[in-house]
Order: structure tokens, then sequence, then C-alpha cells
């Protein structure tokens, strides 16, 4: 006769007790059995056009105090919309991965129901997360570039889709827990 322990939680207790080594099993039960490429779209774009933006703006105003010969020639750059896109994107990277490593998500995922994290729940250090915002930075949105950009999306959404995973997920050992997004009584109480 085997043992069985009264405490263990049992198989069909939660979607988060069971462990896989595939990719696809692991996020299936890491999501319960949902992507969600368009809600990860979403967030990030949220994350970049807001927070991405201010951190953006205050590194212009930091840049005309301190650098003001210079200003002007950084102005002139990033009136071109493709290198205004990069320097974008490099700015939010660091925060990004200060936030994801700190909370485990950004101001965005969370208003998605978006957490990034390792399979145990921990956690990535700031190391693992600035390499996985960097990932995603070049082989999710292409550089930032647009025509890149619609290439790389299209064929992360094709391996998010039929992998459950993404290769910045995979190549950080990082997966994506997707909860219910925040609902529209919850935002306006925390505005509010």
């Amino acid at each position: 006769m085997a043992y069985e322990d009264p405490n263990a939680p049992s198989p069909t207790t939660s979607c988060y007790a069971q462990q896989s080594t595939s990719p696809v099993d692991q996020s299936k039960t890491f999501l319960g059995g949902q992507h969600h490429p368009w809600r990860r779209l979403f967030a990030r774009t949220v994350d970049i056009c807001t927070a991405g933006f201010v951190l953006f703006l205050l590194l212009i105003i930091a840049f005309s105090a301190t650098m003001p010969e210079q200003a002007a020639g950084f102005a002139k750059a990033i009136e071109n919309p493709i290198i205004a896109s990069v320097v974008l994107y490099l700015i939010w990277l660091p925060a990004e991965a200060l936030l994801l490593s700190l909370f485990g998500t950004t101001p965005a995922k969370w208003l998605f129901g978006i957490r990034v994290a390792h399979p145990g729940g921990d956690l990535l250090s700031f190391s693992e997360a600035l390499n996985r915002s960097f990932l995603v930075f070049v082989q999710g949105v292409g550089f930032g570039i647009p025509f890149v950009a619609l290439f790389t999306q299209l064929f992360a959404y094709r391996r998010l889709t039929k992998t459950g995973t993404t290769l910045w997920d995979t190549s950080t050992s990082a997966v994506v827990r997707s909860g219910p997004a925040k609902s529209d009584s919850r935002i306006s109480d925390v505005l509010l």
C-alpha cells in the first residue's frame, strides 16, 4: 500500500500545481490554457506610449539642461520617427527591466492582468529582465523600426499561438502568467 500525504495538493486543485518541461504544456499550465498574444501586445504598446513617453520627455529635459549645445542636434535627430522610435524603446528597456525585477509587472501589464516570472513564481533578476526586454526589442519589435516590426511581430504571434511561448521568454526561462484584466471599476477606484 502506497503512502499518500494528506497535506499534498491534489493534481486537480490548481492549474498552477502541475509542472511540465514542455513549453506548450508549461504555458498552458501557467496561463490556464490561454496565451493572450493580443493582450500582451496591447500592454506593451500602452506601456511604451505612456510610461516610455514620459521617460522620453524627461530625457529630453535632462539632455537640454545638462548639454544645451548638443540638445539642438539631438532634437533634430529625433525628428526622424524611426530614430525617435528606437530611442523611445531604448529608454523603456531599463525601466521595464527594473519594474519586472521588482514587481513582476509593469503598469500596463498590471492593468491587463499580466505577470512575468520564473516557472516557480520567483521574479526575474534585473539582468534577466533586462536581457528579456532587449530580446523583445530585437526579436519582438524589430528594433522599433515599423517595417521590420511587422515581420518580427507576425513571427512572434505565430510562435506564441503555436508553441505557447516566445523566443524571449524561452531564452530567459520566463513564463507569462495571465489573469483577468482589471475591471473598469477597479481602475476607477485606483485613479480616484
